[in-house]
């Protein structure tokens, strides 16, 4: 009687598990089907478009949504690849040779951009700007320069990005001082804002507890960042702190070495590690950039 019982149970339980997976292959063939009825465009920062191209110019492709007859239209910069429903694959080359950017350790792949046009339809960060002043009537310009693009490009990796489009360089020359006026030294001020072609997607973050590994802080004086001294604690990121602002996702969090900054944004995320930025501003305007790694 009791083996009955049991092969009854085991009959139903298999017929439980080849009902649930067959309603599990049809709603992927129906999934396949409806994804297989458009073209699909994969843009540089990791969105996706399901749509219809209608066509694909120099610098812009024309597209429409499904069900709809009003043409859209899309930089062709900001697109990587287009999956047609006919099942060809289209790539397309990016006008900047962009990196990825972890952190402020990696500015030297952050690229500086003149053009407006290269920048159109990439993630907008924050503004960026450097100012290089000389130490004496001496000093280069060509050497004050290289120093604020330096650091406009620290700033930009510190925020997240890995491209910096520069709006203006002013530079003052050095003059000699004479019996009735003063000398002054060369000095460079350049203005950009900064920008990404990959921002993080909360699905890649990867929620639970985590180490500092190292911070990092660049005031705004400095012409570098520098390693800063940090307490040993444990942080658990929670799903529940998490929030979205102008595009990135962004994180409640107390850090003990960090007073004044609890709002931080997750600049790079993966199984094991998470990059946040964070940024302090002062009643006088003076800013404040921090680099905090989280590894589990």
């Amino acid at each position: 009687m009791n083996n009955n019982i049991t092969f009854g149970f085991f009959k139903k339980s298999q017929k439980a598990r080849i009902m649930r997976n067959t309603v599990l292959l049809m709603l992927l063939t129906v999934s396949i089907s409806a994804y297989s009825q458009v073209d699909t465009i994969f843009k540089m920062n990791g969105d996706k478009l399901l749509i219809n191209v209608v066509e694909i110019g120099e610098t812009s492709i024309k597209y429409t949504f499904p069900n709809e007859s009003f043409s859209n239209t899309i930089a062709r910069s900001t697109v990587t690849k287009i999956h047609f429903k006919s099942g060809r694959v289209q790539e397309f080359a990016s006008a900047l040779n962009v990196s990825v950017t972890k952190s402020c350790v990696d500015w030297e792949n952050v690229q500086i951009s003149n053009i407006e046009s290269e920048v159109v339809g990439l993630q907008k960060i924050d503004l960026v700007g450097a100012k290089a002043k000389g130490t004496t009537t001496l000093a280069s310009i060509s050497k004050l320069q290289d120093r604020a693009f330096n650091k406009i490009k620290m700033t930009t990796a510190m925020r997240g990005g890995n491209v910096a489009y520069i709006v203006s360089i002013n530079t003052e020359d050095a003059m000699s001082g004479g019996k009735f006026s003063s000398s002054k030294t060369a000095s460079v001020t350049i203005s950009g804002t900064a920008y990404t072609t990959k921002k993080v997607f909360k699905h890649e973050i990867s929620f639970g507890s985590y180490k500092i590994s190292n911070v990092y802080i660049m005031r705004t004086n400095a012409f570098g960042y520098n390693d800063a001294s940090f307490k040993e604690e444990k942080l658990v990121i929670r799903e529940a702190d998490m929030f979205e602002k102008n595009g990135f996702q962004n994180i409640k969090l107390n850090v003990l070495s960090i007073p004044k900054v609890t709002d931080y944004t997750v600049i790079y995320a993966d199984d094991e590690e998470m990059v946040l930025s964070g940024v302090k501003t002062t009643k006088q305007g003076k800013t404040t950039y921090y680099n905090v790694i989280l590894k589990k």
